[in-house]
């Protein structure tokens, strides 16, 4: 399987640039042959804080949805192109971090966040877990801080899933300055997320793909980073700092 991994800058509330990114970007995927891209947490929407501002929430229904799952339908000429996207979402039991998977012009399903980070108390947990299937290879999607927990994992390779995506907007504390303070906060993201991902995925044999949000927003900076990590737990590919970028890998499903 070919996928584009995109560590993107994602501001906060901008849903229509936001999308106009993402769009970008699976124009690139498809010219670069890929069947999957996929985008950080939060992606479409930003990390946004339901308890500061509501309005930045959005429903599965929105414009923008519908936009980015046409997308990949046979109008664009990408039908053999799924992509997985996250939103803060708007839902009848309150807000919650949530992926969208859309392939073939529209939504297959949605994976909810279950455990939820640090500052993201205003959210809701989901307690679904859930698998998709794209061209017979079945994965799943753990989000950020859920790499620190066995569980997600555990019921994605119980439920015959080979591959688990693995978005992030792990939010640095305090504003990156200059490019040593980038670092040190790539370094810290690296300690932490990337090595639960390692861990993950030598524990359960499970291939695993990684896009973070990237740079800075109107008060949050984010360390960015693609990869894929191997069944050992072997990093096979990863982009060499903290900057956006995309990455293309190739994972033998």
């Amino acid at each position: 399987m070919r996928v584009l991994l995109a560590a993107s800058q994602c501001d906060k509330g901008d849903v229509a640039g936001n999308l106009g990114k993402h769009l970008r970007i699976l124009g690139e995927a498809a010219a670069g042959g890929c069947e999957l891209a996929v985008f950080p947490e939060m992606s479409l929407t930003g990390s946004v804080d339901p308890a500061v501002h509501p309005e930045h929430l959005i429903g599965l229904d929105d414009p923008a949805v519908t936009a980015l799952a046409t997308a990949t339908g046979t109008a664009t000429g990408a039908s053999d192109l799924a992509v997985c996207f996250g939103v803060a979402e708007s839902t009848p039991d309150g807000p919650c971090i949530t992926q969208v998977v859309a392939a073939a012009g529209g939504v297959l399903g949605v994976q909810r966040k279950r455990h939820l980070g640090e500052g993201e108390e205003s959210f809701v947990p989901a307690t679904a877990s859930e698998v998709f299937e794209l061209a017979g290879v079945r994965f799943a999607v753990a989000i950020c801080a859920e790499s620190g927990f066995d569980g997600p994992f555990d019921a994605a390779a119980s439920d015959g899933a080979r591959l688990v995506l693995f978005p992030a907007a792990p939010g640095l504390y305090g504003r990156r300055t200059d490019d040593a303070s980038w670092q040190a906060g790539l370094s810290w993201w690296e300690s932490c997320g990337l090595e639960d991902a390692r861990r993950q995925a030598s524990r359960l044999g499970l291939w695993i793909a990684a896009a973070g949000q990237s740079g800075s927003t109107v008060d949050e900076d984010f360390p960015g980073l693609a990869a894929l990590v191997d069944p050992s737990g072997r990093v096979v590919v990863r982009l060499p700092d903290w900057r956006e970028a995309t990455l293309t890998v190739e994972i033998p499903l």
